[in-house]
């Protein structure tokens, strides 16, 4: 069977696809992904670029700027940035890519990545949408207006406890566990692993960290105050020096194997990403979050509200980091709340099962 993965090409769109791409590529099936240059050569399975050559997100942000669109609504910007921009740009590729080499059987594609969805329905592609929110039906709320036509299947990582899924779209939900995947080397989980008698903190703002220099700087001293080591991930475009000088307890990368890390964590300080959200969750680690944009404040806020974490704003007190990792690290009633999350998240189905599903769903002639 021909499998199509198409993501914006930006890590928090590409990477909680890799695991489902890769099972399929395992099962012996032929694999596609159409995401971005930058990602030829990393991933585990073949790579071609979904948007013309030296495109970036900046380029396309400041296009979605320059649409604009109805500034009285809230949400004008992401309408435009995938509604209407990224679209523009991943459509002539796909069409290219499908008339050259031919169609595929299945086309997976992120949620917010309408153009290759447009493509399959124009062409009578299957297809089924990967949530990468944490809440099943927030990007399809968010971009109805410009969704020409909802996906037949959603396959959604967000535990069942998090988010009541809601048959109101009459959309097909295909749960799936949240596997870590990273390219990076171990190197800085293999550090953290060394501490020999107190706390051990992994730390980032992930991979588009809003400019938070001193949020971060901050956040890292805090730790520091308490934890024997900090591991923290800068992200691509960080750069470590601008932290200034930091303790010795404190290691700092630009990317780093999350997963590998948080084996090694008692506690993770971080954005609210639904990526490193995920990821704690899956690993059974407690987290301290510091908001920073996108849908970080609700992800932050649903955390604080299933009592699995605690939630620290960037103006808060200086010392209220401090005594949100201490509070956490002594809180035994919600690391018994933490670990059944991470029960609820083993249970769900792995990579593997849902290429199966997906085999099934779909007709090859």
């Amino acid at each position: 069977m021909k499998f199509c993965f198409a993501a914006i090409p930006g890590y928090g769109h590409v990477f909680p696809l890799v695991p489902l791409a890769a099972a399929a590529q395992a099962a012996g099936h032929d694999v596609l992904f159409i995401c971005g240059d930058a990602f030829a050569g990393r991933l585990p399975v073949p790579v071609l670029s979904g948007v013309p050559a030296g495109l970036t997100l900046h380029d396309a942000e400041q296009e979605a700027i320059a649409a604009g669109g109805d500034r009285g609504d809230p949400f004008w910007f992401p309408r435009a940035m995938f509604g209407t921009v990224m679209p523009r740009h991943t459509i002539p590729r796909i069409h290219e890519e499908w008339a050259r080499n031919g169609r595929p059987d299945l086309l997976v594609h992120e949620v917010s990545n309408l153009g290759p969805a447009r493509v399959a329905a124009e062409q009578g592609v299957d297809s089924v949408a990967f949530n990468i929110g944490m809440r099943p039906d927030g990007w399809l709320d968010l971009l109805r207006p410009e969704i020409e036509d909802l996906p037949a299947a959603l396959i959604d990582p967000s535990p069942p406890s998090w988010s009541e899924w809601t048959d109101r779209t009459a959309i097909e939900r295909l749960p799936i566990r949240s596997v870590a995947w990273s390219d990076a080397d171990g190197a800085g989980a293999d550090w953290l692993a060394g501490a020999t008698s107190g706390p051990r903190a992994y730390l980032t703002l992930g991979t588009v960290s809003f400019g938070a220099v001193e949020v971060l700087r901050r956040s890292i001293l805090a730790a520091a105050r308490v934890c024997e080591r900090v591991l923290v991930a800068a992200g691509p475009e960080g750069d470590p020096a601008a932290l200034g000088d930091l303790p010795a307890s404190v290691r700092v990368e630009r990317f780093v194997d999350q997963g590998a890390a948080l084996r090694h964590a008692d506690i993770a300080i971080h954005h609210g990403g639904t990526g490193s959200l995920l990821a704690c969750l899956a690993a059974g680690v407690r987290q301290v979050l510091t908001p920073q944009g996108a849908d970080q404040f609700v992800n932050a806020a649903r955390l604080s509200e299933l009592g699995l974490g605690l939630v620290v704003p960037n103006d808060a007190p200086a010392d209220t980091l401090d005594t949100a990792v201490a509070d956490l690290l002594d809180d035994e009633a919600l690391l018994a709340r933490t670990e059944a999350m991470r029960a609820e998240i083993a249970s769900m189905p792995a990579p593997e099962d849902v290429v199966a599903q997906l085999v099934d769903r779909v007709p090859v002639s």
